[in-house]
């Protein structure tokens, strides 16, 4: 089963995008198949072509790579105390069959003392309503430019802990059997 890896942000070199790549590179070391899914290759029109139904070329590619997934880990930056806007507007452009069912795994991402706290709860709300099962535990991956290792690409063990924790329960640990 395929899993993606939504890096929730088109801000350019971002933290996000690091601890998304990371998420993708442990993925791989793990042997799970999954779709990169980067905000910042988005089409930039999305917003007015794929709104209330339409589909534009562009934006379907996405749609499709995301309905073979059944598990999507969201990074999710803190902005202004929630998460971005493109996020809820991506999640108003899915046709809603394609986050119907699946699970989703939050890692929250801040420069702050609380890792997105508040923004993975607003986005939990949303997740839950169009119909996705969220994952109890999150990883909440505080004052993170402070604790990233730019040699080695990855977080600090702390905030590697938490990513494993999450990715036990949302991937690594077979359905049915307890995290």
């Amino acid at each position: 089963m395929l899993t993606a890896v939504v890096s929730a942000t088109h801000r350019p070199g971002s933290f996000t995008r690091r601890v998304s790549v990371y998420v993708a590179r442990r993925l791989q070391e793990e042997r799970v198949s999954y779709h990169f899914i980067d905000f910042r290759t988005l089409p930039t029109d999305f917003l007015f072509s794929d709104a209330f139904g339409a589909r534009s070329d562009t934006f379907l590619p996405v749609i499709e790579s995301l309905a073979e997934c059944y598990t999507w880990l969201w990074v999710v930056p803190e902005y202004n105390g929630s998460f971005p806007g493109i996020v809820k507007v991506f999640i108003d452009n899915l046709p809603r069959e394609v986050l119907r069912g699946k699970r989703a795994g939050l890692i929250g991402v801040s420069d702050g003392k609380f890792g997105n706290l508040r923004g993975l709860e607003h986005l939990t709300g949303i997740l839950h309503y169009c119909g996705m099962e969220v994952i109890p535990f999150r990883a909440h991956l505080m004052h993170v430019s402070q604790r990233w290792n730019e040699e080695l690409g990855m977080p600090d063990e702390a905030h590697r802990t938490e990513i494993e924790i999450l990715l036990q329960q949302a991937i690594l640990v077979p359905q049915g059997r307890g995290a």
